[in-house]
């Protein structure tokens, strides 16, 4: 955006009520937003899906980018053009809304239509995830968590009903960045062991049995543990289908 001390000139102007103007860089919100491109952000009011807001994240880089989801005071944004969605924002972060002209504004259709949703149920082994952190991270992202020591039932009958189902494991070939878009209803399996074949008796997930197969961890073998998986998982079910690392 600017040098470090301009930059906090500018923050606090904002926090001081008055509007500001930044000059972009980059172009994760092309066309609406291009390099080089000046444009005025206003102290933020109240915020909604879809409203392009001007934020600093963990590494103090300050990013134009769009709302996807406001969930209390946990807020999920992203570039219009980027494949996956910021680290999570807490409301307090949101540090202007930038003006974009009525025109251009998209309206929830549109932005519905630009990320197709996806329902998404996150089943975890008893001995990988105690039940007080499934509900902190549960109400944290609005996701539904469940406990389940025996996994190849509830997977099948979920399946049946039209759920699209991934087990992770460590050794998968896919890391989950690179599954498909999933529109619909997906189900997401931690903490089960994955074999050729079903063994439902000892809770083993068959090859054939899940959609798909994919790891969490970067490296092939890397064993994360299960609130690490969980939050990665919420992290790239909140991808978006247009592909720009800008």
């Amino acid at each position: 955006m600017h040098g470090t001390g301009r930059q906090d000139f500018l923050i606090r102007a904002l926090q001081h009520g008055k509007p500001i103007s930044i000059l972009i860089e980059g172009n994760c919100m092309h066309p609406l937003l291009v390099h080089g491109q000046r444009t005025s952000v206003y102290p933020p009011d109240e915020i909604k899906e879809g409203d392009v807001v001007l934020v600093r994240d963990q590494v103090n880089r300050f990013l134009a980018h769009r709302i996807l989801s406001v969930e209390n005071d946990c807020v999920i944004t992203s570039g219009d053009r980027n494949h996956i969605s910021d680290t999570p924002f807490h409301r307090c972060d949101i540090l202007g809304k930038v003006d974009i002209p009525e025109d251009q504004q998209m309206d929830q259709s549109a932005l519905n239509s630009m990320y197709p949703s996806s329902e998404l149920k996150v089943v975890v082994h008893p001995d990988s995830l105690g039940i007080t952190t499934s509900k902190a991270l549960s109400q944290a992202f609005a996701v539904d968590i469940v406990i389940e020591e025996n996994p190849v039932s509830l997977l099948l009958s979920l399946q049946e009903k039209g759920w699209t189902s991934v087990a992770i494991h460590a050794g998968a070939r896919e890391h989950i960045s690179d599954l498909p878009q999933i529109t619909g209803k997906m189900v997401v399996f931690v903490g089960y062991d994955v074999g050729r074949e079903a063994d439902a008796p000892n809770g083993i997930i068959g090859l054939s049995d899940a959609s798909f197969v994919a790891r969490t961890a970067i490296k092939y073998w890397d064993n994360l543990n299960a609130e690490v998986s969980v939050a990665a998982i919420i992290g790239f079910h909140m991808r978006r289908t247009t592909l720009c690392h800008g």
